[in-house]
């Protein structure tokens, strides 16, 4: 009953509200966002129940790119895929605009490859993507993405990227967001085993590292290891290499750390620091950081702002729940 007509309903009334604009006014956003809510809240709800009561319900999604995926929902990724056909869309958008044919792209924390496919698509044969994941579940999941959209320039790395070649405990994200997995203990999560953890520089080769052209980070807390373990490696990249990084510095493990201290060596090495930043900024609110998680982002994908200079580098001083930055030497207002 579900799968066969509640789910193809709910996308199709999503669908009709989604609007491909590349602007939409404020008052618009609000009318198509308070009519998803009823919909959206039953249909989740219903895959709550069906969820304790007999598993994951899995279908078939595509995203705008023609990126096919195995959705198992309500896992928020996948229901997000399924019911609008995107994913991260300001991330995705940053991709498109700067990958080429032939690149390198490296993804650290790749999940289930939503974005690993999609420069595996926008690099093409002549292109290499390393997609790096811990998880055991995710990565059958991973490797089923990347065979269903027949990408033979993925190569796939069981591990974890930190600071210092060791084994950490792996904790598992809840059924419905298994994105939340993450090697940082956190309320709520229950340790699922023990994994490899090593600097990007000692899991990816020397020629990978040197020819990347986006790095792509995202490790729901761990982020502050990342970073640090690439930092004796920044001579390597190359001087267009850029780092697409969600901070999460309210998950971090050491409380005293802020993103400034974070960042301070990329931007002593000739890195700036730019946030992506949505336009729909403008109709709600200035300083805080974009969400691109938020239900109603999703109805209006293709309004994407370019990544704005923080040329204020107060907001990083604070350990804020969430910045959405790229690092880059181009020195630029926007990217």
């Amino acid at each position: 009953m579900i799968k066969a007509l509640v789910l193809p309903l709910c996308r199709g009334y999503l669908r009709f509200l989604r609007t491909d604009k590349e602007r939409v006014g404020g008052v618009e956003r609000c009318v198509r966002a308070l009519l998803l809510l009823l919909p959206y809240g039953a249909l989740l709800v219903l895959l709550r129940i069906r969820l304790a009561l007999w598993g994951p319900l899995t279908v078939d999604g595509t995203t705008d790119d023609g990126i096919r995926l195995r959705c198992r929902l309500p896992d928020l990724i996948q229901m997000y895929v399924y019911l609008f056909g995107a994913w991260e869309p300001d991330v995705a958008a940053f991709l498109r605009h700067r990958l080429r044919p032939g690149d390198t792209f490296v993804d650290v924390g790749a999940n289930i490859g939503c974005m690993t496919a999609l420069a595996g698509r926008l690099v093409g044969p002549r292109g290499t993507v390393m997609a790096i994941e811990p998880c055991p579940a995710v990565i059958a999941a991973l490797q089923e993405t990347v065979a269903s959209n027949d990408l033979t320039n993925v190569r796939l790395v069981a591990g974890a990227v930190s600071d210092r070649d060791h084994e950490v405990a792996l904790f598992a994200g809840p059924s419905h967001n298994v994105g939340l997995t993450t090697t940082v203990a956190r309320r709520g999560l229950r340790q699922q085993g023990r994994v490899r953890a090593a600097p990007l520089g000692s899991l990816v080769t020397p020629e990978e590292l040197a020819s990347a052209r986006l790095v792509k980070v995202d490790v729901e807390g761990a982020e502050d290891r990342v970073l640090a373990g690439v930092v004796a490696h920044l001579e390597t990249l190359a001087a267009d290499a850029e780092l697409v990084v969600e901070l999460s510095p309210t998950w971090w493990s050491d409380s005293r750390l802020r993103p400034i201290d974070v960042l301070r060596p990329y931007l002593d090495r000739g890195f700036h620091v730019y946030l992506l930043r949505p336009f729909l900024e403008r109709f709600f609110y200035v300083h805080l950081p974009p969400n691109e998680y938020a239900l109603w982002r999703y109805l209006s994908p293709r309004d994407i702002g370019a990544a704005q200079r923080l040329r204020d580098l107060a907001v990083l001083e604070r350990r804020v729940a969430r910045l959405d930055i790229v690092l880059s030497r181009v020195d630029a207002d926007a990217l």
